[in-house]
């Protein structure tokens, strides 16, 4: 089943000044964060209710385990009593991620993002599973949802601005792959890039490093 990605809401004015603001801040940063995504285990708020349902502690041990088709098979049947439970399925979506299940994976976010349009947390999972992969402009445009949802969703901002340093530096590169001698794209490029990091900035993932965290229960 094909899901309709979500769309950025903001007016393309505001997003555009979004992006320029932050790009021009990137310009000054010492280093850019380079190296292979992980998703941390989500753990719930501290400030959320927590699910009652036994059968989520037991799939969640498995996931602990690294047992992960156990894991959501677990909570396959946590769901089926309750279909509502916004933990169990965030959980269950991160341990197909977790499995190298990442087109399920995103298929499970994005409906979650559809029927919890209050939540960020989806959104965000969808821009790390987007990044991995090296979609920058779907990472992009899920992070400004999960901040547009929660405008104090910190680690949406972030992740935001790890996705516009990625873009920042591609784009310095390509504007010296037209113009060597462009002495300021070189010199935030040198910013940008530290020594030792690939040639090219599509070689690595965007580094969005914040946990996986989930939303609370329902």
């Amino acid at each position: 089943m094909s899901l309709t990605l979500p769309t950025v809401r903001l007016a393309p004015a505001r997003r555009a000044m979004t992006a320029l603001a932050i790009l021009a801040a990137l310009a000054g940063t010492a280093h850019a964060q380079n190296g292979p995504l992980s998703l941390a285990a989500p753990t719930a708020p501290p400030s959320g209710p927590r699910s009652a349902d036994p059968g989520l502690s037991k799939a969640e041990r498995a996931a602990a385990g690294k047992r992960y088709d156990e894991a959501i098979a677990g909570y396959d049947r946590v769901l089926a009593a309750n279909p509502r439970n916004a933990q169990a399925r965030f959980e269950r979506a991160w341990a197909m991620a977790q499995a190298g299940r990442e087109d399920e994976a995103i298929q499970a976010f994005a409906e979650m993002a559809q029927d919890f349009p209050e939540l960020p947390e989806p959104h965000n999972n969808l821009a790390l599973l987007y990044a991995k992969r090296g979609d920058l402009t779907r990472a992009e445009a899920e992070l400004l949802l999960a901040t547009e949802v929660k405008p104090g969703f910190a680690t949406g901002y972030t992740n935001l601005g790890d996705v516009y340093r990625r873009l920042a530096e591609q784009a310095y590169a390509e504007a010296l792959r037209h113009n060597p001698g462009d002495a300021r794209a070189g010199a935030a490029l040198r910013q940008l890039r530290p020594a030792g990091t690939p040639a090219s900035p599509a070689a690595a993932p965007a580094a969005i490093r914040a946990p996986a965290s989930a939303p609370a229960a329902r």
